[in-house]
């Protein structure tokens, strides 16, 4: 899902699958108009469309399309509206199972039903593939933090795993869950002095008595800190939902 930069009017762009093995729509909302039609590679038979992502990268329309082959495909849309297919590589063994990208980054990572984490180019000129063997096979999804410093990891085995976005290397292993864990979500990352937060201390600072003034004080500080909180949060089969303060 990504937002249309510069519209008159808001639209949102979402990317499904259609009908056909491999096939991406893209649907506009709030009209709910079908604005494209991706079909699936040429000559190569990729199963179903498992996962996919889509954002705007150097001004241009970019889909990542991870597949049950294992196939990871970036598609690009240029000016006259054509849809191209510009990277085409099988770092996975097994079905993708979920992808995520970052244009400030200008790479998308992608985890399977393997043991495999894979980093995609998100232009000819952002790099090349890089794979990582985690050795723990079933990384159900995968999420990157909105600062794209860090990317979090859902595994079959129980655990959340955290690593860097910048050399993959994995940082942390977060364990509770007693059962796969199958979602993962980072909240964004709120700067300094965000409107939220300056709102928040007018509004203590407007207070009338000084006890009322200093209760409210302290409610805005716990608002201001638990907004500037790296929060992560796990969803699992055990039907618990962990919440997790990293980094």
């Amino acid at each position: 899902m990504c937002h249309t930069p510069g519209a008159t009017s808001p639209e949102i762009l979402i990317a499904t699958p259609g009908l056909q093995d491999g096939m991406i729509n893209i649907i506009s909302l709030p009209a709910e108009d079908r604005v494209a039609t991706i079909p699936p590679p040429k000559d190569l038979h990729t199963g179903m469309l498992m996962a996919v992502a889509i954002d705007h990268v150097q001004g241009e329309l970019v889909v990542l399309a991870g597949y049950e082959t294992g196939h990871v495909a970036r598609w690009q849309q240029n000016s006259s509206k054509h849809w191209s297919c510009t990277y085409l590589e099988k770092p996975h063994s097994q079905p993708v199972l979920s992808l995520s990208l970052s244009p400030m980054l200008g790479f998308g990572f992608s985890s399977s039903a393997d043991a495999i984490v894979a980093r995609h180019p998100l232009a000819d000129t952002s790099g090349e593939t890089k794979t990582v063997q985690t050795k723990h096979a079933g990384q159900q999804s995968l999420t990157l933090r909105s600062d794209g410093k860090i990317f979090a990891t859902a595994g079959w085995d129980d655990r959340v795993r955290v690593y860097s976005a910048k050399t993959m290397k994995e940082l942390a292993v977060l364990k509770w869950h007693k059962e796969g864990v199958y979602a993962v979500a980072f909240a964004p990352i709120l700067g300094e002095g965000s409107q939220d937060e300056a709102a928040g201390s007018e509004a203590a600072d407007d207070g009338g008595a000084e006890g009322v003034r200093n209760e409210m004080t302290v409610s805005a500080r716990r608002t201001e800190k638990a907004k500037r909180t790296h929060w992560l949060a796990a969803g699992s089969k055990d039907g618990k939902v962990s919440l997790w303060e990293v980094y």
